[in-house]
């Protein structure tokens, strides 16, 4: 500890990381993880879509994959963020 800082008068130890926001770095870890669950729908169901208009020669099966996607990952995301 440097000359100038003096201890906290509780007596715990000084923040190690001054000016840090613990509270600012958790939400963006929860924003980040619905960008995720969100990105992570289509991309999965959109190519389930795909393959299974090329197996069964269908044209309509891609896009209900992708809006399928999207609605399963806005529920999940509600599910799991919409109560904080």
């Amino acid at each position: 500890m440097a000359e100038h800082e003096k201890p906290p008068p509780d007596g715990t130890a000084p923040d190690p990381h001054p000016g840090y926001d613990r509270v600012a770095a958790r939400e963006t870890v929860v924003m980040y993880n619905a960008l995720a669950y969100v990105l992570a729908g289509p991309l999965t169901f959109g190519p389930v879509g795909w393959g299974l208009d090329q197996l069964l020669g269908t044209s309509f099966l891609l896009p209900l994959g992708i809006l399928a996607g999207m609605a399963l990952s806005l529920y999940v995301v509600w599910v799991r963020y919409g109560s904080q």
